[in-house]
């Protein structure tokens, strides 16, 4: 008792040194009470100034001036009117001078008023101590509801046994009778998600004739609202909601749980319902739920709410910050930007939250450029130029929960996607060392990653080693270890360290350290490496991604496994279900390993520059001089178009149409005519089947030869087929290029 009395001096004098010193009983609405006794209330104003006096010290020496006695109901008075105004060390002085100088006969109500305000100031722990310290038959039922209720408010898993046995025993001594335990209960099984075990609480109250109060009627919707059981939900509203008046966080949770089961209407009507309560909180969440809804109908909706809120105060830049973010998620981005710019305006002390959710917004839209610029514009402002943390001292002061975690995160990831990773770090170091709020292994991976960035992988190593807690090194902190290891192959047995932690922790059942080791694997040419790491996924049913495939890829091309690589391409590349779209650098790499084995035609097809293909296409007639090369043909112009290059394209076709030793190929003219047909370019479409037709010329006349040779042979029918087409392009042209285009080529290939 005494640990516990000096504890309660030394927090009232902290208290007392930043208190408000108005007068604390002047909006005292009992004056009867203070009629016969303003010398004392006088006194007591004055000891609340003076950081030295205690209360206890003046009401004592008042008892003494007036013979021991003093009034129980103006002691309990002012221990009411102490609790309050906040002043619990002194409302706690006093209740315990009461009850040890027994001014009046304790009731149990006395000794749950000084329970409440020992758990003010003391803790929950100390409050257990005194209601141990309480003899049974004064405990009663207001003092186990008061510790019941200080379980409840806890809404912490481990409170819950203690609740449960709080509960149990007031049911043993018949003390459940009132719905106020019962809320308890209700409050802290809602909280917690223990839905059976709510139930079961209202079902004896049912049992027990004990009325459904406000607050429990509160409690059931907003924990039917939590698990989204609209029906149930609805037909409680419907037995009780005429009994109770519903609080605004009822409103809004049953709001949100229409909206999940599709009921837009009815969430709109509970929402209705919440504006009823026209307060600047009420607003802010309205404003937050509007931009839930996702549709940008709804944006006039979030303007009739931001003005009303306007009417309650001046908008601060929280209000600011939902407005914007709501706006965003309703897809008005223009109307973000022009509350941006009125916010900008305003005058309001610079908060970086805002500038960073409109960045946030304009990425997740695509909008690269213009969220690089808003967080370029947000680090050369005058209040950012500076370095970052006092900004972000002034969001948090003194443990504040002015700044959220999920708003400090994105303004972590925006300056790190924007390459501002000097003030990312800053952020990043500054959230973890004040432990404002419960860090995850993510927060440290983040801070790891930055420290590379900004200070060099030796620095990140030391971090690792050093700093992050054991409980926190997580699969995302050892993935980020691995990243930083795989850049280098200097770091080649580092990266090959982690990922044998990795696997003896349990945390290779993802892709990603899997792709990394594959990358590095696949610049150093180790295919027996990759191969060990496939067969591993394989058994883990771990799927490649496209990153994975391109990689697998290259490091089979860069040890000239052609087999391997073109086993594996089909699988990919041209498989329609998977459908690969190979990077640059993997399509250089087969390129390569093509023309070393000289395998030109595929090599052209891979190759990502026009000089290549020319190149290969020139080595590839000096290879096959004095032999047919429309094979060839077909495959530099097919690598021309594939690179966009139809000019070129053009003009190897015009090589060939003017090249006499070479047999009519359809194919040829059909790549130009596909092209010309996707780009509705009937004139060259024309020119090229034109051209088709010069080339038949020959081919005609050949064949004519041919026909009348084998006549006796009894083979005819291919000079038909042949003025037959002819007559098809002469009339077709004029009706449907691409359409005609396309048959004849169809025929020529039959007869070619």
């Amino acid at each position: 008792m005494m640990s516990m009395r000096h504890n309660l001096q030394q927090h009232a004098r902290r208290v007392l040194a930043h208190s408000n010193r108005n007068r604390l009983f002047s909006s005292y609405t009992n004056r009867t009470l203070w009629s016969s006794n303003q010398i004392l209330q006088s006194r007591i104003e004055s000891a609340l100034s003076d950081q030295k006096s205690k209360l206890s010290t003046v009401l004592e020496q008042w008892r003494q001036q007036h013979g021991n006695q003093l009034n129980p109901s103006l002691v309990r008075g002012i221990v009411e009117k102490l609790q309050e105004s906040k002043r619990f060390p002194e409302a706690l002085d006093v209740s315990e001078w009461m009850i040890e100088r027994k001014i009046c006969n304790l009731v149990p109500e006395d000794f749950a008023a000084r329970f409440h305000l020992i758990e003010n100031v003391l803790g929950l722990g100390e409050a257990e101590k005194f209601f141990e310290s309480v003899p049974e038959n004064l405990r009663g039922e207001s003092l186990y509801t008061a510790l019941l209720n200080s379980y409840a408010r806890s809404a912490k898993p481990a409170a819950l046994d203690r609740a449960e046995s709080t509960f149990e025993k007031m049911r043993e001594l018949g003390l459940l009778l009132k719905p106020s335990p019962y809320h308890s209960m209700t409050s802290l099984y809602r909280s917690l998600g223990k839905r059976d075990k709510f139930d079961e609480i209202l079902r004896e109250m049912k049992e027990n004739n004990v009325r459904f109060d406000s607050l429990t009627v509160n409690n059931a919707l907003r924990a039917y609202a939590a698990a989204s059981d609209v029906a149930v939900m609805d037909k409680f509203l419907d037995d009780w909601g005429a009994t109770a008046t519903l609080q605004l966080q009822t409103t809004l949770d049953m709001a949100k749980a229409y909206l999940r089961s599709g009921s837009k209407g009815k969430s709109r009507e509970m929402l209705g319902r919440a504006e009823q309560f026209k307060d600047r909180k009420s607003y802010e969440e309205l404003l937050r739920l509007y931009g839930l809804y996702g549709e940008e109908g709804y944006t006039r909706d979030v303007y009739r709410i931001w003005d009303l809120y306007k009417e309650t105060r001046r908008p601060d830049n929280e209000g600011y910050l939902i407005l914007i973010t709501s706006l965003l998620k309703l897809g008005a981005v223009n109307g973000a930007e022009k509350s941006f710019k009125e916010w900008e305006r305003s005058g309001l002390e610079y908060d970086p939250r805002i500038p960073q959710a409109l960045a946030s917004g304009y990425r997740k839209r695509g909008m690269v450029c213009k969220a690089d610029k808003m967080i370029h514009k947000m680090v050369i402002s005058s209040r950012m130029c500076k370095p970052i943390t006092p900004v972000l001292q002034e969001l948090g002061l003194k443990g504040s929960t002015k700044v959220k975690p999920s708003e400090l995160r994105d303004l972590i990831k925006s300056l790190t996607d924007s390459n501002q990773f000097s003030k990312a770090l800053e952020a990043s170091t500054w959230m973890c060392e004040k432990e404002m709020f419960t860090l995850f292994p993510e927060d440290y991976a983040a801070r790891l990653h930055l420290i590379e960035k900004v200070l060099g992988l030796k620095e990140a190593k030391e971090f690792f080693q050093v700093s992050i807690p054991k409980n926190m090194k997580g699969n995302s902190v050892y993935d980020t270890m691995l990243t930083s290891y795989t850049r280098s192959h200097e770091t080649l047995l580092n990266a090959e360290n982690v990922m044998v932690l990795m696997e003896e922790l349990g945390f290779l059942s993802k892709l990603s350290p899997f792709s990394k080791m594959i990358s590095l694997y696949s610049k150093l040419g180790k295919r027996i490496e990759v191969e060990k790491l496939l067969k591993k996924m394989n058994e883990k049913n771990i799927e490649l991604d496209s990153v994975t495939m391109n990689n697998v890829l290259r490091v089979y091309s860069h040890v000239s496994a052609l087999e391997l690589m073109e086993t594996y391409k089909s699988h990919w590349v041209d498989n329609d279900e998977v459908k690969l779209s190979l990077e640059v650098e993997t399509m250089d790499s087969m390129a390569k390993a093509y023309e070393r084995e000289g395998l030109t035609l595929k090599a052209m097809e891979m190759s990502r520059s026009k000089e290549d293909v020319l190149r290969l296409w020139d080595e590839y007639k000096v290879a096959r001089r004095g032999l047919d090369w429309n094979e060839g043909y077909r495959g530099v112009i097919r690598a021309l178009l594939k690179l966009g290059d139809v000019k070129g394209a053009q003009e190897i076709y015009g090589e060939w149409e003017a090249s006499e030793g070479t047999k009519f190929d359809a194919r040829i003219p059909g790549l130009l005519i596909s092209r010309y047909c996707e780009d509705d370019d009937q004139v060259k479409l024309s020119d090229v089947v034109n051209s088709s037709r010069q080339k038949l010329k020959w081919r005609r006349v050949k064949m004519f030869t041919e026909d009348l040779g084998f006549a006796c042979l009894g083979v005819v029918g291919a000079s038909p087929m042949i003025w037959g087409l002819y007559l098809i392009l002469k009339w077709g042209m004029s009706v449907n290029p691409c359409l005609t285009a396309f048959g004849c080529i169809g025929l020529i290939v039959a007869i070619s």
